[in-house]
């Protein structure tokens, strides 16, 4: 049996202490109100993880997860204490570093990105998620700890309720199961890869508990790309809606609108990934690991599901997805 020290309990940090408990492990997770999962093998922790006593908390635990996400203002000033804070703790826990990471550092147009292609990233965001690698390597080459990163794709599941930054979210999903017009940033034909958030805290649970994780990252098994009009025209037939209309944002208003929302101008940077084909590549993590993505059926029977529970308006029907190819 393994502790795992679990920081944040959003829909990434919430399934995988879910995932690491159904495991026969137990949990801490921590957060700034102390809320997560309720089991008896998890225990809650309210602290701000940059100024409250982190140490003292990860003492007696074999792994510290990272599975924090900010809010995109505030990456630039909060991650630095944040991170260094996160890697202070581990260290002198004599913990495993496991950070939840995204493939924001990779140059844009690499298709398919895989864990070998070159750390080159196009935005802001990118470079400050490149620079907490680096500095993850850092104390690994120092002996300090031992680190990972799992990295995933834009999440999609029941589980993802955030709504401006989550492509795949209720932002897509409410509208197309209620029968109206889903605005989406980018080029709704576009393919991306789009990763399961319960696939995420299987890959997680595995790989911080192998030998061979360390001193690199990993891909977090995904289903086949799929472009933003095919995902709602899935959600509309696992829903039991009429066929999904999807039409783009005009960048010019996107970037009106930025002018007095800091975080829709935060996402403007990353459209990028959604102006073109984005797509993640798995085959070392399935080869090393075993791991396989959920069933994209599933995965979008779940996101319907959701969607409807939160609309009011019942269970999704049997799904009627078309099979990605």
């Amino acid at each position: 049996m393994a502790r795992f020290l679990i920081l944040g309990a959003g829909p990434i940090g919430a399934t995988t202490a879910r995932t690491v408990v159904d495991d026969g492990h137990d949990v801490t997770v921590v957060t700034r109100s102390g809320s997560g999962p309720d089991h008896p093998r998890i225990t809650r922790v309210a602290m701000d993880v940059a100024t409250g006593p982190l140490r003292d908390v990860a003492t007696g635990h074999d792994v510290v997860v990272n599975a924090l996400n900010l809010p995109y203002a505030d990456w630039a000033e909060g991650w630095p204490p944040l991170h260094a804070a996160i890697i202070d703790a581990a260290a002198a826990a004599g913990a495993d570093l496991v950070t939840v990471g995204n493939l924001y550092l990779y140059p844009a147009g690499t298709n398919p990105m895989t864990e070998r292609s070159p750390i080159d990233p196009p935005t802001r965001k990118g470079r400050i998620r490149g620079r907490m690698w680096h500095e993850m390597l850092a104390a690994q080459s120092s002996g300090r700890v031992r680190v990972t990163e799992v990295r995933a794709s834009d999440y999609v599941g029941g589980q993802v309720t955030g709504h401006l930054t989550a492509h795949a979210g209720p932002r897509l999903v409410d509208p197309v199961l209620q029968g109206r017009v889903a605005r989406v940033i980018g080029d709704p034909d576009a393919v991306h890869t789009w990763t399961a958030i319960g696939d995420i805290a299987r890959a997680v649970a595995t790989i911080a508990l192998d030998d061979r994780a360390w001193g690199r990252a990993w891909h977090v098994p995904s289903a086949p790309a799929r472009s933003i009009r095919e995902v709602a025209q899935d959600v509309a037939a696992a829903g039991g809606a009429l066929p999904a209309r999807v039409r783009r944002l005009p960048r010019l208003a996107m970037r009106a609108a930025g002018v007095v929302q800091p975080q829709l101008r935060e996402v403007l940077e990353m459209t990028y990934q959604f102006d073109a084909p984005f797509v993640a590549d798995h085959a070392e993590t399935a080869a090393t690991f075993g791991l396989t993505p959920t069933p994209w059926e599933t995965t979008i029977d779940d996101v319907a599901r959701a969607g409807l529970g939160r609309l009011g308006q019942g269970t999704a029907a049997k799904p009627a997805v078309a099979k990605p190819v």
